[in-house]
């Protein structure tokens, strides 16, 4: 940090190597948005309106930080490369890889089916406790579901996912997965998100769908804090926080407060958020908070129109 340009110069070449390097994950997510703008099209014909939307553009926004790693080497990586190291200098043992002679493919899975039951509770601490919402509130904010709202997380909600999935990361060792399972991780969520009604068939009574998500994204009330699953769908059958599609065309958003279309206005609103709450002050409801102007998003102060 004495010398805040040469940072800068290595932090830009560490983005351009790991963006070079991730042709395989572009692939997949240019391969995505075609085969999901294909069936709009054929289904019903509304994907050039719905990826041309105002929404859409927020939702490239976080895919263009994402993708580039900017908020992971500024913020996330510094920190988890500073626990990690206190980790290993001072309880070593806790790594499970450390810790046992078991082959890597059944840590592999032990730490798959630990980490999605582990995903399954804090995505429900995050809907059921009104401080953990504010930092989540924002994804759920997409009133158009695409496969880019697979995108939608502030920073602080990204950060705080870090935070509470690290325990996890050091008793396995690593967070980390095969190329190959990154990809259909990555091409899974983008589906999920793409508001398309595909079950999966049988398959979809074990592994989560993108009409088992859309359910969640849903604002009716018997769908809200339902199917929170990440990959399996036995834990929301298994907590009883399962909850059927219905025949209804789903309407996605949030269903008692708005959040406005603002990139930049979305990532300070955990923090308003969690003002609000120490202040005891109302949210604005949906009829209140009209959709600011494009001026208006850059005036991170004045409240004229919109949730913060």
């Amino acid at each position: 940090m004495s010398d805040p340009a040469s940072s800068a110069g290595v932090v830009m070449q560490s983005i351009a190597r790991n963006v070079s390097a991730e042709w395989p994950l572009y692939s997949v997510l240019a391969a995505a948005l075609v085969v999901v703008a294909v069936v709009d099209i054929v289904q019903r014909r509304k994907a050039l309106s719905k990826y041309g939307s105002r929404n859409a553009r927020t939702d490239m926004l976080y895919g263009l930080f994402e993708l580039s790693h900017i908020q992971a080497l500024i913020v996330i990586a510094p920190v988890a490369a500073s626990l990690n190291g206190y980790v290993d200098a001072l309880a070593p043992w806790l790594r499970l890889d450390q810790a046992t002679q078991a082959p890597a493919w059944a840590i592999l899975i032990v730490s798959l089916l630990a980490a999605d039951f582990c995903g399954y509770w804090i995505h429900r601490f995050k809907h059921e406790n009104r401080w953990l919402w504010q930092f989540h509130k924002v994804h759920h904010s997409q009133e158009h579901l695409t496969i880019l709202t697979h995108f939608r997380f502030p920073l602080l909600d990204r950060f705080l996912d870090f935070l509470l999935l690290f325990p996890l990361g050091v008793i396995t060792g690593s967070a980390e997965l095969p190329l190959v399972l990154l990809l259909l991780r990555v091409c899974r969520s983008m589906l999920e998100h793409s508001g398309l009604d595909w079950t999966y068939g049988p398959l979809g009574l074990l592994v989560v769908s993108p009409s088992f998500h859309g359910v969640h994204h849903s604002r009716a009330p018997e769908h809200i804090n339902r199917n929170y699953g990440n990959l399996l769908t036995v834990w929301d059958r298994m907590f009883g926080t399962v909850a059927e599609r219905g025949t209804e065309p789903l309407k996605y958003g949030l269903a008692h407060e708005r959040v406005p279309e603002c990139f930049w206005r979305q990532n300070l609103a955990p923090v308003v958020g969690i003002v609000r709450l120490i202040r005891n002050k109302p949210f604005p409801g949906p009829k209140e908070a009209a959709q600011p102007r494009l001026e208006h998003c850059f005036s991170l102060v004045a409240n004229k129109g919109g949730a913060d």
